[in-house]
């Protein structure tokens, strides 16, 4: 695993990186096949469909511009965009089996194409590459980050489901959750990028409260996109979160009003959310601005952001991250 990368790899590719937008994604892509191209020819295809499914690539992204905010490309940091993303891939898998999900990018879910045991099984092995690849390298910073992460996000999807159904939730409740289900990880990214480009200690807290709160933002758009995305688009149903009784930011703005409160726990009480019931509480979640203020939130998230990186030096890849967190409150998907 030491080589799947080499420095004259890199040299290489120096056009290649210079040519995208982002300089390393390309290794990272390369790197993300290597990874898995030693496992058996089914697990190997399994993998590698995964990983051909595309996705935002959003945590090899921050890795790698949280880290040339300091420096230039370097091994390790393509070393630690590709763990990053390999755990955020198994992540999804796993999240796919413990919801029952039928879709992903309008495309079967791996557990219904192989059942739940053998995906969860796949999960595993992507973490057990992430894991390789960081101890092999000896990147314990970020080794030491993304464990945290992944007890969090575990604790964070336990804490879900004891709490599903439960309207007696309080907006620290909620904040508390998606940080360990989804800012938590973002946070690691940007901080084990800051760290291997060379960052002091100061600047690794600032991106990690850039991180924090752009995987705030982040969650509550995905929170809105349950009540308001285009399948089509999004590539799964809408409104599952609320038929599987996850109470979001939207649910906690409406029954913010004791008489929506009682309603909707009429509702769950009668063990299941209908078509007619969901777009109610849909119109009436419009008509009360529960969505708008759910999107506010998600607006002044991206701006707390933004600040975090107020003393960080000027730089392209300072500015990519200032337009992702822009784009973060725009997005569809």
């Amino acid at each position: 695993m030491n080589n799947l990368i080499k420095k004259d790899t890199l040299r290489q590719n120096k056009d290649i990186f210079q040519a995208d937008p982002i300089p390393g994604m390309e290794a990272v892509e390369q790197m993300l096949h290597q990874a898995v191209s030693d496992s058996h020819h089914f697990t190997n295809k399994i993998c590698t469909d995964l990983i051909e499914a595309g996705g935002k690539r959003v945590r090899p992204l921050l890795v790698l511009s949280s880290a040339q905010c300091f420096g230039s490309l370097n091994q390790e940091t393509v070393y630690t965009a590709v763990a990053c993303e390999l755990i955020h891939m198994a992540s999804l898998v796993h999240d796919d089996v413990i919801d029952l999900s039928k879709t992903r990018r309008n495309k079967p879910t791996l557990n219904v194409q192989i059942g739940n045991h053998a995906s969860v099984l796949v999960g595993d092995y992507l973490f057990a590459k992430a894991f390789e690849i960081l101890s092999a390298n000896k990147l314990l910073s970020s080794m030491n980050l993304v464990v945290e992460a992944i007890g969090e996000m575990c604790d964070g999807e336990i804490v879900q489901a004891d709490n599903k159904f439960n309207l007696n939730q309080t907006m620290e409740d909620y904040y508390s959750r998606i940080y360990k289900k989804t800012g938590i990880l973002i946070a690691a990214c940007c901080q084990a990028g800051a760290i291997v480009g060379g960052a002091e200690d100061h600047e690794v807290e600032a991106f990690r409260e850039y991180g924090k709160n752009i995987g705030y933002a982040f969650q509550i758009i995905d929170d809105l996109l349950d009540f308001t995305g285009n399948e089509k688009i999004m590539g799964k149903p809408v409104g599952c979160d609320l038929r599987e009784g996850n109470i979001t930011l939207p649910v906690l703005k409406l029954i913010a009003q004791a008489e929506y409160k009682q309603w909707i726990q009429g509702i769950f009480e009668q063990g299941n959310v209908g078509k007619s019931q969901y777009l109610e509480i849909l119109r009436l979640m419009k008509d009360s601005y529960a969505l708008e203020e759910s999107y506010q939130e998600a607006v002044v998230c991206v701006e707390k952001a933004k600040a975090a990186l107020g003393e960080i030096k000027d730089s392209p890849n300072k500015n990519m991250l200032l337009n992702l967190a822009d784009k973060i409150i725009r997005r569809k998907n």
